[in-house]
């Protein structure tokens, strides 16, 4: 049987399967970006503070108010 000779029921449980295949496929497309768009970001800083000293983790974790006190 082809899609056109489906039945209006099975052809509606298709399109839901077809629909939520298409929804992960984006999730998945949006997640990678996010990640792309992340590590630019990071290349972008490192090429902008290039050959500045760091910040220790102890001393930025207390600038920041993270500590554990």
């Amino acid at each position: 049987m082809s899609a056109t000779t489906l039945r209006p029921r099975d052809e509606l449980a298709r399109l839901q399967r077809e629909l939520a295949k298409g929804r992960a496929v984006l999730r998945e497309l949006r997640d990678t970006l996010e990640d792309l768009d992340d590590r630019l970001d990071l290349a972008r800083a490192k090429k902008r503070n290039g050959g500045k000293p760091g910040i220790a983790w102890e001393q930025a974790k207390k600038e920041l108010g993270l500590d554990d006190a």
